[in-house]
């Protein structure tokens, strides 16, 4: 056996990988004893944790990518987990006013209630304030942030369907009631969107990983990331049942479809602005003269 295997580019040590699939698996394998036995376990925040979890192994690998040391991420992961959670739930609760009475309903996350969206602006001032404390330029530090955001979203789906939660309209023709068309809600089928964005949030990081590995444009990947997520989310958001559909209040613009025209805006933008930086560079480098 090999000491070490590359996966995705990844330099990886076998026994110490086996060993954390092997301790990996018997965790999942307890929780779901429990899960069957004791106590109903939530599987979504389980998810988000090991999420987390791999987004900063990820990210420290990929720092050096843009010139920056590989233990930035654990700096970052204590502003960035905090105010992402507090960001998700804020955005949440101004959509649904009427559910939170009191101080305490407004904080208690553990019973559900989070923004994707209000999670990455969180996020991402949390990523700006650390840098800003460790004088580092937070646009390259968002480029290797971004490829692990989407792979972190990606898992994260998969609580949406241990929850039974975000899926799409009905599905009433027999021939496409099936996996992974459709998933099966308290006896009825649904469009499977958390599949779906899972799937392509999936791509989005293989994407990502290849941009910031091939190229060293500075907000490149960021402005990726804005781009593709903001593109995809608006596309699924109009296959989602109406029951997850959060609306202005009093309005019938729905919050996703507005946020997502404007990530997506921003993204082009980015993606522009990106090129025109680029072009002036080859430029200024093409009229250096050569050295004698």
């Amino acid at each position: 056996m090999k000491d070490y295997f590359n996966f995705l580019g990844f330099k990886i040590n076998t026994k110490k990988f086996l060993i954390t699939v092997g301790v990996f698996s018997a965790l999942v394998l307890i929780l779901v004893l429990i899960d069957l036995l004791l106590f109903r376990i939530s599987w979504y925040g389980f998810l988000m944790g090991c999420a987390f979890i791999i987004a900063v192994v990820v990210s420290a690998e990929l720092m050096p990518c843009r010139g920056l040391k590989k233990d930035l991420p654990y700096d970052l992961i204590w502003w960035i987990f905090p105010l992402a959670i507090i960001g998700a739930r804020i955005a949440y609760v101004i959509n649904y006013p009427e559910q939170y009475k009191t101080f305490y309903d407004i904080i208690a996350v553990w019973e559900g209630g989070l923004s994707i969206y209000g999670g990455v602006i969180g996020g991402t001032l949390g990523l700006i304030i650390c840098c800003l404390i460790k004088k580092v330029n937070p646009i390259p530090a968002m480029d290797c942030v971004a490829p692990v955001l989407i792979l972190g979203q990606a898992i994260g789906r998969w609580g949406n369907f241990f929850n039974a939660e975000v899926y799409g309209h009905e599905i009433t023709n027999p021939a496409m009631q099936w996996f992974p068309m459709g998933v099966k809600i308290n006896g009825v089928w649904h469009l499977a969107t958390f599949f779906y964005e899972s799937v392509l949030d999936l791509l989005g990081f293989l994407l990502l990983l290849l941009l910031v590995r091939k190229t060293k444009q500075k907000g490149l990947v960021a402005t990726s990331y804005l781009t593709f997520y903001g593109f995809i989310r608006f596309f699924l958001e109009g296959l989602r049942d109406q029951q997850f559909i959060m609306v202005i209040p009093g309005t019938d613009i729905a919050w996703s479809k507005l946020v997502s025209i404007i990530t997506f805006a921003l993204g082009v933008i980015g993606l522009i602005t990106c090129l025109i930086i680029y072009l002036v560079k080859k430029r200024k480098n093409s009229e250096t003269p050569n050295a004698v």
